[in-house]
């Protein structure tokens, strides 16, 4: 029987065009809530998403024909690994499709909080010239410390710091890449202490797991340098957002870039206050790290390339 494959976020054309051009029935549903799908789940074989699609143990027990979840992206932490290692569904993921997208995004906030960007062009559309309001700093010549440095993002990151800045990168990881790192130039640690007391940027570069939940918490964001920024383009809970948000109303840290939440979109209280801080402490983006075009079609076709392997073996 020919695969059905249900496609459930909206991913690019072309990993759509490859799937029914290798002969399978592709079925669209960009816009499907959690009910409807667990419903409709038991009429296909396999299932793609993004991030906006939450695949439950529910959702998965209900699936009675399912082989494979491929997820168009990254992260994994919207499908319930477990339940799906129990009904026997292979997870697939895109890992090497949003490196370029990511790392650039992250140095780009980095110069956004350190040039003011968004404050000084929020400003002058409102018609005030706050030139002498707006005096940042290089990026050239800067610690940065790259938390998950061996990743594919993190060392990306760490070659253009290096090797298009001329900063002096710190990486750290729990698995050893110090060969690699050999090859920019970079220091390597196995000390987060250490990183976090001499970076003047800190940017994070990890995959959520119950290990890294709020890997930067209140005794981690005491340790850095009281004028330093972190950049955080990885997911929400590896970062205490609370005490970052007192950190940086307190004047302790410098400033931030963020382009993920404990809840998004982020809601009232201290995560509204977070993003909105004034006079350029914070520069925020809506999860916008794969938002590329070329990103979004690595993706799209590496997760179709996948799947037709799995069918054709």
């Amino acid at each position: 029987m020919t695969p059905r494959i249900l496609v459930s976020d909206q991913i690019d054309k072309a990993g759509v065009k490859k799937l029914e051009d290798a002969g399978f029935m592709v079925d669209e549903e960009p816009a499907i809530d959690g009910e409807t799908l667990k419903k409709r789940v038991r009429e296909y074989d396999a299932l793609v998403v993004r991030s906006r699609t939450k695949v439950t143990g529910e959702i998965i027990d209900a699936a009675e024909n399912l082989r494979v979840i491929a997820r168009a992206g990254v992260g994994l932490d919207n499908i319930d690994l477990e339940a799906a290692r129990k009904k026997g569904v292979k997870v697939i993921s895109a890992p090497s499709s949003l490196t370029t997208s990511v790392a650039e995004l992250a140095v780009g906030l980095m110069f956004c909080v350190l040039r003011k960007i968004p404050y000084a062009d929020s400003e002058l559309k409102q018609n005030r010239w706050a030139k002498k309001a707006v005096e940042g700093s290089l990026l050239k010549g800067k610690t940065v410390g790259v938390v998950g440095a061996a990743g594919r993002i993190g060392f990306e990151v760490s070659r253009i710091l290096t090797q298009g800045f001329n900063a002096h990168v710190i990486g750290f990881d729990v698995i050893d890449y110090a060969e690699r790192a050999k090859t920019l130039g970079m220091e390597t640690t196995d000390d987060l202490n250490y990183l976090l007391t001499n970076s003047d940027i800190v940017t994070i570069h990890v995959p959520y797991s119950p290990s890294t939940h709020y890997l930067i918490d209140k005794p981690q964001l005491a340790l850095m340098k009281e004028d330093a920024i972190l950049i955080n383009t990885s997911r929400g809970d590896v970062v205490n957002g609370e005490e970052l948000c007192t950190s940086l109303k307190t004047g302790r840290l410098k400033g931030a870039g963020l382009d993920v939440y404990h809840k998004e979109p982020p809601e009232d209280g201290w995560e509204r206050e977070l993003i909105t801080l004034p006079n350029g402490v914070t520069v925020c983006t809506c999860h916008i790290g794969a938002q590329t075009a070329e990103a979004r079609r690595i993706a799209a076709e590496e997760v179709a390339d996948q799947i037709i392997s799995f069918f054709k073996e």
